[in-house]
């Protein structure tokens, strides 16, 4: 017994009549006929019976046929799941991640950008999480990519595409001296207390890099994110070098100010944030698809008007 047996044996129930049924099913009538007494073979029992030109069911044929039908409505439908999980029929699954910063904007915008230019319906189960946790999760497959900072310690296998640029900037109170300056300049900041992002954190890691060459040594890595940042220098006397995002429209006074290499060139400074995916895991046609689009909408990286820290 197989399946192709299963459908013709309920095709031929339906129509009643082999030589219609042949045609539905794009087989010959001598191959329908051939497979439908290899079935009653098989099971011991006549499935149908002549009536005139046509056949109908027996006894047994009726009560099989209930099974039979049970069974290929459960299978279409496990092939229909599986299919809108690949994006090969109407629509398709997938699983992102995304850090909390890009969720409100950049991420809205993309997947509506996407969606008009895609052909097909795809799905999308959107989690937040800290990048860290991000890549853990990429790395066992509860996500098929995510959008975070970079962190190579998280293995070989995960691929970054530079999607956006975060910008940069110095935050304080209005009592800083720093408050009344245009912008400000890493030769601002020697005699300042300056706190920004703890090291444990991709995010910290690629900012003491880079503080690290200016030769500070009067900088707090303390913090998770940019509300507590923007917290303790609207409210203290230290200054913040912090990422500007949605969390400083919250944060009562608070100056903010550029942050520029020197004051000749003025690049401003950013951070990058990637989609990343784990090459060594499978991916439906549906997320492929995506990868591929953000591939040909990713960050340009060797703009001159831009200096990155990671």
């Amino acid at each position: 017994m197989n399946l192709s047996q299963l459908y013709y044996f309920s095709k031929l129930a339906d129509m009643q009549h082999y030589t219609r049924a042949a045609k539905e099913l794009f087989i010959t009538q001598p191959t329908l006929s051939g497979s439908i007494s290899s079935l009653e073979s098989e099971l011991g029992v006549a499935l149908f019976q002549k009536k005139g030109r046509n056949v109908e069911l027996t006894k047994y044929g009726a009560e099989f046929l209930g099974y039979v039908n049970a069974s290929l409505e459960q299978l279409d439908k496990g092939v229909a799941v599986m299919k809108s999980y690949s994006g090969e029929s109407d629509g398709g699954l997938i699983d992102l991640g995304c850090i909390i910063t890009v969720q409100t904007d950049y991420i809205p915008q993309l997947l509506n950008l996407y969606h008009k230019s895609s052909d097909h319906r795809y799905d999308f189960n959107i989690s937040q999480k800290p990048s860290q946790d991000l890549l853990a999760c990429l790395k066992d497959g509860r996500y098929d990519v995510v959008f975070c900072a970079r962190d190579d310690e998280a293995g070989a296998e995960i691929t970054y595409v530079p999607a956006l640029a975060q910008e940069f900037i110095i935050a304080m109170n209005a009592d800083c001296p720093l408050a009344d300056k245009d912008f400000i300049t890493p030769d601002d900041l020697v005699d300042v207390e300056l706190i920004t992002y703890r090291e444990q954190i991709p995010l910290g890691k690629a900012v003491k890099n880079v503080v690290d060459q200016w030769g500070f040594d009067n900088v707090r890595y303390a913090f998770d994110d940019e509300s507590i940042l923007a917290g303790f220098a609207a409210n203290g006397v230290e200054v913040a070098l912090m990422l500007d995002t949605f969390f400083l429209k919250h944060v009562q006074g608070i100056v903010v100010k550029p942050f520029y290499n020197n004051a000749e060139e003025r690049k401003r400074y950013y951070h990058t944030i990637y989609m990343a995916y784990n090459e060594k895991k499978y991916h439906p046609f549906c997320v492929d698809d995506f990868i591929k689009f953000v591939e040909a909408h990713q960050l340009d990286r060797e703009d001159p008007s831009m200096s990155f820290f990671d």
